[in-house]
């Protein structure tokens, strides 16, 4: 009994000797320090986060983005929280010891906060939540520019801008909207389809850096469009009343397609087939319109095969009525002496 005593009361140093060796072998870590380099902004749709550790003792292994945007979240927005979750391994011979927590963790560059620490001896799974993203609208440019109307197409166009992502745009009739707030990343939109009714058009745009920062509404200048254009608008791209082009006979076979546009000197009739007439009668929607050498609607007397005619403000050839200046027009709408 008394050596079996002696030989276990032997083994014990032996078992201490032992951890103290182990314990000797590896260095205890008693604080992490992280940097974190996020470039994460509003507006962004990926998630460019850093997190480097300078140190002999243990690596940052990998970093996750806990929270980043998906599908139905398309950005992130102001007052979003990034969420990280960071492997830190512990190198040979360093250890995490038992009761390594949240205030073991220290961090430096972007502001935030550890919320958790999972431990093991060889690796730390450490969460943190960075600062609420914040955004101020005077770090971008988003004012829009040179808004304009191409009436031969319906399309609408302005300048480009750097810092935009995205424009809204909005279509307006006779001072009400016409469309609902639509979305284009050119910067262009063609409204071509939508322009079914008779009036004055206007389109708004306006910049989209993210879904909270936004530059100002921008409107366009004024475009009346008449009645018989909404249908062929955008089917064509037809030349401008100035340049030399075939001109249509005076029949309305030519304009049953056609459209009404105006610029800056005046209507004119653009035909289905590209065509225009010039210094001829056309009839159109059922009723006579006189155009001059240069394509464009005539207004007032017109002096046409030895015979006088007048065409209301409208360009509505009048008959059987009396003209604005006291004279009489039969059912040919030649002037009755």
């Amino acid at each position: 009994m008394t050596k079996a005593g002696k030989t276990f009361l032997a083994a014990i140093p032996a078992a201490i000797c032992l951890f103290s060796f182990k314990a000797q072998a590896e260095t205890r870590i008693s604080t992490v320090y992280l940097e974190i380099d996020s470039q994460i902004q509003v507006g962004d749709t990926d998630s460019d986060v850093t997190v480097t550790a300078d140190s002999s003792a243990y690596d940052v292994d990998d970093v996750e983005v806990t929270n980043e945007p998906d599908e139905n979240d398309e950005e992130w927005e102001e007052g979003d929280k990034p969420r990280l979750k960071v492997i830190v391994q512990a190198e040979d011979d360093y250890y995490f010891p038992s009761g390594f927590s949240k205030s073991s963790v220290e961090l430096d560059g972007s502001d935030g906060t550890v919320t958790s620490v999972d431990r093991s001896s060889d690796e730390l799974e450490i969460y943190i939540t960075l600062d609420a993203l914040d955004e101020d609208e005077e770090d971008y440019d988003l004012d829009v520019l040179g808004l304009e109307w191409d009436q031969s197409s319906g399309i609408a166009y302005w300048d480009e801008c750097e810092d935009a992502r995205r424009y809204e745009v909005r279509l307006y009739r006779d001072g009400s909207a016409a469309t609902s707030i639509l979305t284009s990343y050119d910067s262009q939109y063609d409204f071509s389809s939508y322009l079914s009714h008779a009036g004055t058009y206007t389109f708004r745009v306006r910049a989209v850096y993210s879904s909270s920062v936004k530059g100002d509404w921008e409107e366009s200048e004024e475009w009346d469009v008449m009645s018989g254009s909404s249908g062929a608008i955008g089917s064509f791209f037809s030349p401008t009343p100035s340049l030399p082009a075939n001109t249509a006979p005076a029949s309305d076979a030519a304009s049953s397609q056609g459209a009404w546009l105006k610029d800056d000197t005046g209507w004119w009739y653009c035909n289905a087939d590209k065509s225009y007439t010039t210094n001829d009668w056309q009839f159109i929607g059922g009723s006579w319109y006189y155009f001059d050498e240069s394509g464009y609607m005539v207004t007032g007397w017109v002096y046409w095969n030895e015979q006088w005619y007048y065409c209301g403000e409208n360009g509505k050839m009048l008959t059987n009525s009396m003209t604005p200046d006291g004279y009489y027009v039969g059912a040919d709408g030649a002037w009755i002496s």
